[in-house]
């Protein structure tokens, strides 16, 4: 049975934040739905004074937390103020509602990435746009501390955040889906697509159930002295590693516009970006996307690299260049009108923003009767998208003498800091409640409701005896619970060594200095290993671990690695079933677990892709503990593919399409989930002559198929040559004539013996 707030004694009457509502207001032609949206958008705008038009693009520290962007209304024209972010990235930031009523929270982005699920983006992005819209119906609120009375949700939410994973010391990283980013950025960009498409779905009346904004454009992967860093970008790379996944989002889905990020790319901060933002963004992705700013980061062009002499030309730098909306500082409604007056800008620049913002609310429906009024929020198929999504992103990394599943009735020890975790379990961005406060909680401290590990595994050791001690903390030297640890791993059959990081480690505002297992996890890990006993070692984590001496045991007992990311609310619950053989869903991971001594090999502020030892698996030159797309099953697949002829088909470019059918069989005794990824590399010969990087191999399609015993799944890849094309110097796809490599996969190309490869001429 759905769980809806349709038994509260009365919904409100509006919406929050809702326009035309008053007679005055009505007799209004933007208020007039026979006309058009343009014209009322113009008859709205030219109605305001420039001071009006001024503070509907900034905050309004009155009226609630600048970070969230509380923006004044005009109540002369029946036009109240709007809040415009509200966290879109794995929840609804929102206030719980009542018990069992608190916005569904997803796995981390990581686990949604290693899904490679499109049909599950687009699940979660409807989700979140339907318990967004639900919360705005209800004239509900975000908890962010005093300001909550505040802080009604309004339908414009931020994320998916897609920033490249460039290094798995980025601070953030549990905010992303993955590393692939290329002229086909086939992971985040089809993720980023999906989920937005999602989002913004349209009901009856052609309104979107949200608008839906991405994070944070671009080339935002370093925390340390964010807002005054600036990196050295080739047009090459900015164009194929730090631009593609959001051209792909922006033309595929229609995101509604894109927060600007706090770095600078050669010299020029993010949101004072001519040539990112107006140039390409504005004219050619979405000529009506909205740019606002990260928190605080008009005030920060005072500071490095640009040196804003006055506030005036902050505001006036940052308006000019392509931002629409200021967020968390208030240069623009304090000092736009006097920058106008110095000539720094214009009053028709200051109404092209606002006409842009006020456009995309009348989508919205905000100026219309209100229709859609429904308050789902948690339901049963909310649940069951979230639960699904969870089993899909676990990776299983290592399955020695088929140690996993394991078998319910047995004497089983969890140990390690993450077993008994629950705040410890969630990503970055997770919501602002995931749990009922009660009195045994408040608000953002509330935590009781996430499944732990150890309570994953005792739920399904049905008839057996669970123990759980954590041994160590996740970055201490307190050595004090290490032995009773050590004593309930030698009386179990088996052990589950949950490992990890927290956000205490990573997280928004500090990047990591090293990618090993922090504290005393790596030594204590060693120690439950000497044992001897058939082991589990499950990691939790945003960013990849660096665990070489853990990947191999010299002891004869089976051993097995599950890399779990950022479980978040259900994820370990869908963790014990994977573990007991409940379900064999495995997705494959989306970044490379690069080996340790990698962090000494490529500084993190090194921005070049393919300089040195390379970045991600596209230029990376070493040995990783494990690379892009890896992950076991607990059956058998085998791969076979066949090329059909290329053939011609009638657009202007004459492009050749080429067709593979692949067939994914199942040769074990367990239904199971497979995902075929395909490759794409330049020969030899064209490789040669060129004056810029070409990838090693890169993701251009890929699909997740469900295969039972002794059965056979099929997918028919369609490729064009636009497939075949690279990036070149200047930033440009091109297609080089010549040789092309095609690698059809079970995921990581190379490691199984079932690759197919193809040889085609452009």
């Amino acid at each position: 049975m759905m769980l809806t707030v349709a038994a509260v004694a009365s919904l409100p009457p509006l919406p929050s934040y809702w326009a035309c509502t008053t007679s005055e207001s009505l007799a209004l032609p933007f208020c007039n739905t026979a006309l058009s949206i343009d014209q009322r958008v113009d008859d709205l705008v030219g109605r305001l004074t420039l001071a009006e038009k001024v503070a509907m693009i900034g905050p309004n520290g009155t009226l609630g937390n600048e970070c969230a962007d509380h923006t004044t209304g005009v109540p002369r024209l029946g036009v109240p103020q709007w809040m415009w972010l509200t966290e879109t990235n794995t929840a609804v930031n929102s206030a719980c509602f009542k018990p069992g009523v608190c916005a569904t929270t997803f796995p981390g982005p990581m686990n949604m990435g290693a899904s490679f699920n499109r049909t599950s983006w687009r699940a979660k992005g409807g989700v979140l746009g339907s318990e967004m819209r639900a919360f705005h119906n209800m004239n509900w609120q975000r908890n962010i501390g005093d300001q909550q009375h505040a802080s009604l949700i309004a339908p414009t939410g931020f994320g998916p955040n897609i920033n490249i994973a460039r290094d798995p010391r980025f601070g953030r990283s549990s905010e992303l889906p993955g590393e692939d980013e290329r002229e086909d950025p086939l992971l985040s960009g089809t993720y980023a697509a999906e989920m937005v498409s999602g989002m913004q779905e349209k009901d009856a009346q052609g309104h979107p159930k949200m608008l839906a904004y991405l994070k944070h454009f671009t080339a935002y992967s370093v925390e340390t002295n964010r807002g005054h860093d600036s990196y050295n970008i080739s047009l090459h790379d900015l164009h194929e590693t730090y631009l593609a996944q959001y051209e792909l989002a922006f033309l595929s889905s229609g995101a509604s516009g894109a927060m600007c990020s706090y770095n600078a790319v050669n010299g020029v901060p993010s949101c004072a970006n001519d040539y990112v933002l107006n140039t390409l963004l504005k004219g050619k992705w979405q000529r009506d996307a909205i740019i606002t700013t990260d928190c605080g980061a008009v005030s920060n062009l005072r500071g490095p690299p640009v040196n804003a002499p006055s506030p005036e030309h902050a505001a006036a730098w940052a308006l000019n260049n392509g931002t629409d909306i200021e967020m968390g500082s208030d240069l623009f409604p304090n000092h736009l009108m006097s920058a106008v007056q110095k000539g720094l800008t214009t009053e028709a620049a200051i109404t092209a923003a606002v006409r842009r913002t006020q456009r995309q609310l009348f989508t919205l429906g905000r100026f219309d009767p209100p229709t859609s009024r429904h308050t789902t929020i948690n339901s049963t198929e909310h649940r069951q998208v979230q639960y699904e999504a969870a089993l899909q992103g676990l990776v299983l990394l290592k399955n020695d003498a088929k140690m996993l599943p394991l078998r319910a009735g047995s004497r089983i020890a969890v140990v390690g800091p993450q077993g008994s975790a629950k705040q410890g379990l969630v990503s970055d961005y997770y919501g602002d409640e995931i749990c009922w406060t009660d009195d045994k909680c408040h608000g953002t401290d509330c935590f009781d409701c996430i499944v732990s590990i150890a309570e994953a595994v005792s739920a399904q050791n049905v008839g057996g005896r669970t123990t759980t001690a954590k041994g160590v903390d996740v970055d201490s030297a307190d050595t004090s619970g290490i032995n009773l640890a050590l004593k309930l791993a030698a009386e179990a059959e088996v052990v589950v060594l949950a490992l990890g990081i927290d956000k205490s480690i990573e997280h928004e505002g500090i990047d990591r200095v090293d990618t090993s297992l922090p504290g005393l996890q790596e030594s204590f890990a060693l120690q439950v290993l000497a044992l001897g006993k058939p082991t589990v070692l499950v990691l939790t984590n945003g960013g990849a671990l660096a665990i070489d001496v853990l990947v191999s045991r010299a002891e004869p007992a089976p051993y097995a690695i599950v890399e779990a990311f950022n479980p978040n609310q259900i994820g370990a619950a869908a963790l014990g079933e994977t573990l007991f053989g409940g379900a064999n869903r495995w997705g494959k991971l989306p970044v490379t677990m690069y080996e340790h001594a990698f962090i000494s090999k490529k500084e993190m502020t090194d921005f070049d892709m393919s300089s040195g030892v390379g970045r991600t698996y596209r230029y990376y030159t070493g040995m990783p503990l494990y690379p892009f797309g890896f992950g076991l099953s607990y059956t058998q697949f085998h791969l076979t593919c066949q090329a059909s002829a290329a053939r011609r088909y009638g657009t202007p470019a004459g492009a050749a399409n080429y067709s593979y059918a692949c067939n994914v069989t199942n040769q074990g005794s367990i239904s199971g989930d497979e995902v075929l990824m395909l490759y794409h590399s330049v020969g030899d010969a064209i490789r040669a002559q060129l004056d810029h990087p070409a990838p090693r191999r890169a993701l251009i399609d890929f699909q997740r198929l469900s295969v039972v015993p002794g059965a056979r799944a099929s997918h028919q890849f369609e490729l064009s040559e636009k497939d075949l094309m690279i990036v070149n110097a200047n930033g440009e796809k091109v297609l080089y004539p010549g040789e092309h490599h095609l690698v059809f996969a079970r995921g990581a190309a190379g490691v199984n013996d079932d690759d197919a490869t193809f040889i085609v001429q452009a």
